[in-house]
Parts: structure tokens; sequence; C-alpha cells
């Protein structure tokens, strides 16, 4: 570990003495940076020559990339944003939202349906019989989800919860060998894990899950205790090398309100997010992500609280219930805020709608902010919601400089 940890101050030190010569040759209060420099100094709180922009679905490695993408409107949109924006390169965590058993243990097989879905039918190995869950895949939407749970009564869980730990034996560290060419400009290196209460609750049905939460809460949280310690250990060895510029978490909205009460949120995600985050702060200078759909009002100060650096997508009422401003006064400048362009709007409103929507994200100050939508785009896009992407893109151009 000490050696790891050398490493780990020598690269940070080459990106810190990068950084500072970027602002004794510009200025503090006024550097013009490149897409990854401006994207990691917003989520850093270090001063910038603009809001970041991020639109996910059309942000791509390089131009070549244009080519392979079939709708002409959507490839406008990427190509408009190619020199802007970055692009992201993800290392696998390997954590499973399957109370995050070892991938060893787990064997899946191809079935493709007529209709051009497939499925993964999936067995786990136990200690106390097989379990056995299907996920489907829509190739045009680019969505999973369960046909059938692993988990489907308390047997179920008493034999998920008896395979043994090991780390995934394809576990690794980044590498840092055969990036994208562009990647020392525009590129950002992450890797996704799950809130471990999410690793919980996607292994069974979510109805079940918000019972247990009311009439077992002390089970759900032995679960979520075991998630937390497995993905401690993950994380630990993707920290084990340096690279990585942000660790992304998710899947914590499955508890904020009205799904689950505060307190529910406060016992199943405050303490084990904390634990997370600090391993990361600990072992790296990478950012610590938290992403969360929904109300986040309470969830935003325990994020705060917890250290996180980042969240999105803040949405604003009625999806949410906290509008930018409100989130920015809340936030003071301790965490950076991404949002929060509702997907619907851009999808069915107009363009002045989105004008408006984007106006209203900038309000409260431009500091710790990243514009963003709080989906991707649909699979192609219609007439409306180009021009509405436009749209976010022109007010985008005139808002986003901080001088």
């Amino acid at each position: 570990m000490a050696a790891a940890r050398r490493r780990r101050s020598k690269f940070a030190g080459a990106v810190g003495r990068l950084y500072t010569n970027a602002l004794d040759t510009l200025g503090a209060e006024s550097i013009s940076v490149n897409p990854r420099e401006r994207t990691l100094c917003a989520l850093k709180g270090k001063p910038a020559d603009r809001v970041p922009l991020v639109l996910p679905g059309f942000q791509l490695a390089s131009r070549a990339g244009l080519a392979q993408i079939e709708d002409r409107l959507k490839r406008d949109v990427a190509e408009r944003i190619m020199d802007v924006t970055g692009f992201r390169v993800l290392v696998p965590s390997h954590v499973n939202r399957m109370l995050v058993t070892p991938p060893q243990r787990i064997r899946t097989e191809r079935k493709d349906l007529p209709n051009g879905h497939w499925q993964s039918h999936g067995t786990i190995d136990t200690p106390l019989g097989e379990l056995t869950y299907v996920m489907e895949w829509n190739p045009v939407f680019r969505t999973w989800w369960m046909v059938k749970y692993p988990v489907e009564d308390h047997g179920d869980i008493e034999r998920i919860a008896s395979v043994p730990w090991e780390l995934p034996h394809e576990l690794r560290p980044p590498s840092l060998d055969d990036l994208p060419e562009e990647f020392p400009t525009r590129g950002l290196l992450g890797s996704f894990i799950s809130s471990p209460v999410v690793c919980v609750s996607g292994m069974m049905r979510y109805e079940w899950f918000l019972e247990l939460c009311a009439t077992r809460l002390e089970l759900i949280e032995e679960l979520t205790e075991i998630c937390t310690r497995r993905v401690l250990d993950c994380v630990e060895v993707l920290l084990s090398e340096p690279g990585l510029d942000y660790v992304w978490m998710g899947g914590s909205e499955w508890v904020t309100p009205p799904m689950a009460s505060p307190e529910i949120y406060d016992r199943l995600v405050q303490e084990q997010e904390r634990r997370i985050i600090e391993c990361v702060h600990e072992n790296s200078d990478a950012v610590a992500h938290v992403h969360c759909h929904g109300h986040v009002r309470h969830a935003l100060s325990r994020m705060i609280e917890g250290g996180a650096d980042y969240t999105e997508p803040v949405e604003p009422p009625p999806d949410g219930d906290v509008t930018m401003a409100e989130a920015k006064e809340i936030a003071a400048g301790r965490i950076t805020l991404g949002g929060n362009v509702e997907c619907r709007i851009l999808c069915r409103g107009s363009e002045d709608e989105v004008e408006a929507v984007v106006r209203a994200a900038f309000e409260g100050g431009k500091k710790r902010f990243v514009l963003r939508p709080t989906e991707g785009p649909s699979p192609r896009l219609s007439g409306r919601e180009f021009r509405n992407y436009m749209r976010l893109i022109d007010v985008w151009e005139e808002l986003s400089p901080l001088q």
C-alpha cells in the first residue's frame, strides 16, 4: 500500500503542476482550459473558464465516432459539441445488484428473442442451492430490466447470503495504456459502483423490498452492511493504482421520498455511502460522484455531510423537490451540482420552455455547477427534440463563461 500511495502522489503531483502552470499563465480568476480540465476543476471547486456542459448520449471520444451514429439529427448535435465536451472511459468495478455476489459464482446464457431483444439467463451457485434470474435487453432503448429476480422469498435470501465473499477474479485497477488519443484533453477515467442499498433492493421485487423496510428493517440493514464491505473491497482494488478521475455511485433514489422516508434513507444510505466516499478520498484524488434522481432536498444535505464532491441531476419540481437555486444555497459551495434540465421538456417542450429551464438552472451562481439534462436523449431524435437540444447549447454558450 505504501508503494501505491507513492505512485498516487507522483501522479497527483504531475496533474497538480499542470493545473498550477495554467493558473500562473492565465490568472487564478480566469483560466482557459480544455474540456477535461474544465470538468475536473468544476467538480473539485477550482476556478475554470466556464461552466462545463455534459450531454449524455452525444459525447464521443473522437470524430471518427460520428460516422457510427445513424440518426442524422443526433449526429449533428454530437458534432456541434465535440470540441467543448469530454468523454468517459470506464473501468469495470464488477459490483452487481445481487448482493455484490462474486461474478465467478454466476453463469449466464444469452437467448435471442424474435422481437430483436435478448435475454440473459443467469444461475447463481450457492452452498444452499442454485438461484436463477432472467434479465432482458432492448437494443433500441438500450435498457435492461429484470424479468425474474434471483431472490423471491426468505429462503432465497439465505441462499444468496451463504455465498462466501471473494474479490471478483477479473477486478483490476485502471490501466493508463491504450487510452484514446484525445484523452489528455477531453477524457475522464471513471468507474461505476452501486450504492450498497440498491445491491440489496435490486435482487428482489421492489415492492417486497419496501415491505421489508417496513417490517424487517434490521434484516435489510444487515444485508446492506454486507454489500458495503464488499463494495469497499472492490473500490480499494480500483484505487490501488493511480488513474481514476471519479467514482460514480448510484441507486440511493430507491429510498428517497416518496418511495421511503428520510429516516429509512438515513439508516440505509448515509453511513454506508459516507464510508465509501471516505475510502475514495483516502486512497486517491478521484471525485466521489453520487447520482440520485427524485426528491433530494433531504439527501443533498446528507451527501454534503458525507463528503461527496458532486451530485446530479438535482431534479426541480414537480419531478424533484428543490430548484437549482435552492440547492446551490443549501450546498454553499461545499459540493458541485449537476443538472437540471428535465429530459421530458427536451422531448416534448417548446424551445422557449427549454430556454427558460436552462436559464433557471444557472440561477444562484455558476461556480461548482455543471449544466446537463436529467437523462439521455430519445433513441431517435424528433425534430422538436433536436431543436430543443440546440437551444440548450445556445443558452449554455451565452451563460457559461465565468469571467
